[in-house]
């Protein structure tokens, strides 16, 4: 949960107890470590490159020079059938990472009219590291040229740190993340029968119908009497203000914004309160007015502009059946967020939560916060009805499974705010059952990676095979 800031003269007390322990020595940094993101993925046939992660635990001031050693199967040469960026030369790559950065790939790129059979793979294996970086635990990576079904790993998110700048997309049986830089987007628009517009929810963005229609008709005037209404208030907080968000549980009834009607004149403005961008402090990304219609051409039409301009843009969004939801950016237009629909599980990011102290429910910021993908289902076991190591597919009989988007949500973690830090919680783990029927069990194992928050670190294990 967000923080409260501290009182001037907690402020500085804090200050000088960390002057003076600066002064005292230091504890030395522990160990830099290269691994692969993770140890096993997969090239389907339908795509012709992937991009393999090689991460450190933390940047250097210098580069990082790291030697890897290729093995391809039986019948998978170097240039006849795949190439990688680097170069190989006499199947050894040389990775630099540069000096201030934390991770570098491989990039491994089919070769035109290759073919592969099912068992065909290959090897990446770390060969060197210059100091005063060492080999980590992950330093052997398997690509298959074929879909994978994970038969379990371990995975440490890259949640962009202390800002928690990233949205995480987990695919379990693929074995593999994407981030994003969780101010990439605004708007979301549903790619199926409903005709729905999601709000960006990892920067606390907010939206308030008005009784207009034409955009040039509004001014920031408008925003009188409701300004501090649409906005999150940890330190007073009101129940007025979650109609101005979209319901943490991912029913799209419950959008801020209403279903974009086939009679346009339906269709109202709305004003956009966009939230916190990535920082400390975080600083306020400023207010939008918008306006949604359905086109011509099947899918939506968003009109936008700065809240006083006298002028608006517009872009044409299309219902692509590959996503739930296409994106839009105000600075960038349409812009690529999240995976293709089946190809996520799960996602960890800040999040507009809700909170009740006890007065109604009102929006309320959360960190490390899970969503679910839309077709996934989690149940929660608890360890004292069995441990994680014992739980097998026999398990799965009577478990309760819920597909909301915030099944999992806060429930992993404990703490926060300002009188506690926040941990995860050991007495519990998950079933996740994905959109392809798999079952995994999954426990989260930490928060932090060399104690710094914003890298959620987890490990499943396939319990039944879809």
């Amino acid at each position: 949960m967000m923080r409260k800031p501290f009182q001037p003269v907690l402020a500085i007390f804090l200050f000088f107890a960390a002057f003076l322990s600066c002064k005292k020595n230091d504890a030395p940094l522990p160990d830099n470590l290269i691994n692969f993101e993770t140890n096993e993925q997969g090239l389907p046939e339908s795509q012709a490159s992937i991009h393999i992660k090689v991460k450190l635990s933390r940047s250097e001031n210098q580069n990082i020079n790291a030697s890897f050693t290729l093995q391809g199967s039986s019948g998978v040469e170097y240039g006849t059938d795949y190439t990688t960026v680097p170069a190989a030369n006499a199947n050894t790559i040389t990775l630099t990472i540069p000096a201030g950065a934390s991770e570098g790939e491989i990039v491994v790129n089919k070769t035109a009219n290759a073919l592969f059979f099912e068992n065909d793979q290959l090897k990446i294996s770390l060969a060197s590291v210059n100091s005063p970086v060492i080999a980590g635990t992950i330093t052997q990576f398997t690509l298959k040229f074929s879909e994978i079904i994970s038969l379990g790993a371990s995975i440490v998110g890259d949640g962009g740190g202390v800002t928690f700048g990233n949205k995480v997309f987990f695919d379990l049986s693929a074995n593999t993340q994407k981030s994003v830089l969780r101010t990439n987007w605004d708007l979301g628009f549903y790619s199926g029968a409903d005709w729905r517009v999601l709000l960006n929810s990892s920067t606390g963005t907010m939206a308030k119908q008005i009784n207009k229609n034409n955009l040039n008709d509004v001014s920031s005037a408008d925003t009188i009497g409701f300004a501090n209404d649409e906005a999150f208030s940890q330190e007073n907080p009101t129940t007025q203000s979650l109609a101005y968000i979209d319901y943490p549980d991912g029913d799209l009834s419950k959008t801020a914004i209403a279903a974009i009607s086939a009679t346009d004149a339906d269709n109202k403005v709305y004003i956009i309160n966009r939230g916190f961008g990535v920082g400390e402090p975080m600083p306020s990304r400023g207010w939008k007015k918008i306006r949604v219609i359905r086109n011509t051409s099947g899918g939506y039409t968003l009109q936008y502009a700065d809240i006083n301009s006298s002028s608006f843009q517009t872009i044409d969004i299309p219902k692509n059946a590959s996503h739930f939801f296409n994106y839009v950016s105000f600075e960038n237009g349409a812009v690529d967020v999240d995976p293709e629909s089946d190809k996520w599980d799960f996602a960890w990011s800040y999040f507009s939560n809700v909170a009740n102290f006890g007065f109604g429910e009102f929006p309320y910021l959360f960190q490390d916060f899970i969503s679910l993908n839309r077709g996934v289902q989690s149940a929660k076991v608890l360890t004292s009805a069995i441990s994680y190591e014992n739980f097998a597919e026999a398990n799965l009989t009577g478990l309760t499974f819920s597909g909301n988007q915030n099944a999992i949500g806060s429930d992993w973690r404990s703490g926060g705010g300002p009188t506690s830090q926040p941990a995860v919680k050991t007495d519990r783990f998950y079933i996740i059952k994905d959109s392809g029927n798999n079952y995994y069990k999954l426990r989260f194992t930490s928060m932090t990676q060399n104690g710094e928050r914003g890298y959620p670190a987890f490990e499943f294990v396939l319990v039944k095979h879809g």
